[in-house]
């Protein structure tokens, strides 16, 4: 059994509310990644949301971004966002809100995976490539972003996959003494 941590060495999740949707569009449009409506209501937005969290730096309590959990369908899938405000994060902090939110989604809903989607202008900020090996599937020229058009890539884990990560891979992301199977404070 693994359980829901919201609080990693440097940062913690904080449950987000429609309050925080001005600062959540204000994340959005400052790091350019991602393609949505300025239209669209934020607010409206937080209301179809599984899960919304800030993150924020657990020793100054600054806000680095949002992480979001949506779209859980009867199939078992849950998707999954990380909006940083990169000038505020360091190395490191989205891979930490990342294996937070992917285990707080394993941990507290009844799903088979979880997947996220973007494009090529994010990989640098999450440190990805075109053959890194990740498993991914794509949409060629699906999105018009940024005057042009890119591929979409779809990324996923499975529960029997994040169960094994767990075990192997996430050492010294959380507080000494805890660790993933162990209930937080």
């Amino acid at each position: 059994m693994i359980f829901p941590h919201t609080e990693s060495r440097r940062i913690a999740l904080q449950p987000a509310s429609t309050g925080d949707s001005s600062l959540f569009m204000q994340t959005l449009l400052r790091t350019g990644l991602e393609s949505f409506r300025p239209a669209a209501s934020t607010v409206g937005m937080f209301k179809i949301l599984n899960a919304a969290f800030l993150v924020l730096n657990r020793s100054s309590d600054d806000v680095l971004g949002f992480a979001t959990l949506h779209g859980l369908d009867p199939a078992g899938h849950l998707r999954c966002g990380i909006y940083l405000d990169p000038p505020k994060t360091r190395f490191g902090i989205g891979a930490e809100a990342t294996n937070l939110l992917l285990n707080y989604a394993f941990a507290c809903f009844n799903i088979d995976r979880v997947v996220a989607q973007t494009t090529e202008a994010s990989f640098d900020a999450f440190g990805l490539g075109h053959g890194d090996g990740r498993e991914r599937q794509v949409l060629a020229e699906h999105l018009w972003f940024r005057g042009q058009l890119w591929d979409l890539h779809t990324f996923q884990i499975r529960r029997d996959e994040w169960e094994e990560h767990v075990d192997l891979r996430l050492d010294g992301i959380l507080p000494a003494p805890l660790d993933w199977r162990t209930a937080p404070r």
